[in-house]
């Protein structure tokens, strides 16, 4: 009996924690990959899989996705100071907050452990050839990239599966890039997916590499091509909350602006009432002085008045 060939399957899920880690993020480098993430997860079934560096968890939270819709048994490892360091900034207790808070809210059925401590004092948690699937993103100087590798591969099962993210950066200290170059002529079943700051692929199983190697070129079109989805659609999800926010904003201006045109509308009233009165009150002080002006004893104080002018001026 001949085994049968490996067919990757795209999927097209929906990734259920994404619009609550965009209302903490204003961008995050790792987006460009998730559709990759999840895929590789479904198709490949890892039992074990580990993250080394999960910030804010866009990686870790694909994973977690598709291990969650295909209701697999995989355990799923984050390792992470969540404190920070010199590529990733430092940060405080927000971060792992959030992580925990997505971890509860989205996948509580699973099988997650945050393991908050250094990649070195985590060793010890995992035996050797126990790792199906390994992401390295920690700090990427080439030294320390190069150190995580090293230290945990021998942690990895002899069919299993390396990603290393940030291969496509070479400023501001990161060196993945010039540990992939050395990775490549070590390994055969590599590919670097460049979007997104890059991601290399490492496949030690051979079934995989098989569905995996003909389709580089198309991985890099569909891959790339969702990344920009993504970038689109966090656009959009951006300008339609600023949007709606000027609407709200609008919205409240116009309801104390017709508060305040109440109110002087009520004050005109208030006033025209108050004058028509006083124009009222005019007239009836003028038709007064009208009817003693025409008085006959008004005329005889008229004529006595002049007549003791003239006599003073003689």
């Amino acid at each position: 009996n001949t085994k049968r060939r490996m067919t990757w399957r795209y999927y097209r899920p929906t990734f259920e924690y994404q619009a609550t880690l965009w209302e903490s993020l204003d961008a995050f480098g790792w987006v460009g990959h998730v559709n990759f993430a999840y895929d590789l997860v479904s198709n490949a079934k890892p039992k074990v899989i580990v993250e080394l560096g999960t910030h804010w968890g866009v990686s870790f939270f694909a994973f977690c996705q598709a291990v969650k819709d295909h209701n697999l048994p995989s355990q799923l490892n984050a390792v992470d100071t969540w404190q920070g360091e010199e590529h990733a900034g430092v940060y405080g207790e927000e971060v792992i907050k959030k992580v925990k808070e997505i971890s509860s809210k989205f996948f509580t059925s699973l099988y997650i452990t945050l393991n908050r401590s250094t990649f070195y004092d985590a060793l010890a948690s995992f035996a050797d050839h126990s790792i199906d699937l390994l992401h390295i993103d920690g700090l990427h100087t080439y030294q320390a990239v190069k150190h995580d590798f090293e230290s945990w591969l021998p942690k990895l099962k002899n069919n299993g599966i390396i990603l290393l993210h940030d291969t496509s950066e070479r400023g501001r200290g990161f060196g993945v890039w010039q540990l992939w170059e050395e990775l490549v002529e070590k390994y055969s079943g590599t590919f670097l997916m460049a979007h997104s700051h890059g991601l290399g692929f490492i496949c030690r199983n051979k079934k995989l590499w098989q569905a995996i190697e003909p389709l580089q070129t198309s991985f890099q079109l569909y891959y790339g091509l969702l990344y920009e989805r993504n970038l689109a659609a966090k656009s959009f999800a951006m300008e339609l909350a600023a949007i709606s926010a000027q609407l709200s904003a609008t919205e409240s201006n116009l309801v104390a602006a017709t508060k305040d045109i109440a109110a002087l509308n009520q004050e005109n009233k208030r006033l025209t009432t108050g004058l028509g009165a006083t124009l009222r009150h005019a007239e009836n002080l003028q038709a007064i002085l009208d009817d003693i002006q025409n008085s006959k004893l008004y005329k005889l104080k008229q004529r006595l008045s002049a007549w003791r002018r003239v006599v003073r001026g003689k």
